[in-house]
């Protein structure tokens, strides 16, 4: 009895790990190429489109207000946004949630000083196959796609400043 058990958990084994592997690739194969362009309407009704941000690093992140993990993310990143904006460090944050009022009364709790940008029919999620949230890009002063960090725990955004300040001083 025992050996169909094991056989069971084998094969359920090797589907987990097959999923973590295809999950990994979809996140990892925009890695080290060209951002996908693309334009959104923003929640103040701005339309605008990634590639006006070149020549700066562009901290690109998905999140929906369901998500709590994002909030949390959407704190750290809007206060690094804040220490180096001048320094040319650019937050977009890409809300997929359906219904807008949602989205715009999250941000107006945690106080938006950055772009949010609402992509209702997940276009753009799709684009960059967000398939779990929060998503943060990470794209260099030429455009290119140099980290994709999925899901956030507290912790980080030490791991977002050093990847930051690394191409600060590229």
């Amino acid at each position: 009895m025992t050996r169909p058990h094991a056989a069971i958990r084998s094969r359920l084994a090797l589907v987990a790990l097959l999923a973590v592997a295809s999950s990994v690739c979809a996140a990892t194969k925009l890695r080290g190429s060209e951002a996908p362009d693309f334009a959104l309407r923003s929640l103040t009704g701005q339309n605008i489109r990634l590639s006006e941000f070149r020549g700066q690093i562009v901290m690109l992140t998905f999140w929906a207000t369901w998500c709590g993990d994002c909030r949390a993310q959407l704190e750290q990143l809007g206060e690094m946004h804040a220490r180096y904006q001048d320094a040319g460090v650019e937050l977009l944050a890409v809300s997929l949630d359906q219904n807008r009022k949602q989205a715009e009364d999250m941000i107006a709790r945690l106080k938006a000083s950055y772009p949010v940008l609402h992509d209702q029919a997940g276009n753009v999620g799709k684009l960059y196959d967000v398939n779990r949230m929060p998503v943060m890009v990470l794209i260099d002063r030429g455009g290119v796609v140099r980290e994709i960090f999925e899901g956030f725990r507290r912790g980080n955004e030490e791991q977002y400043l050093e990847r930051v300040q690394a191409l600060l001083r590229e």
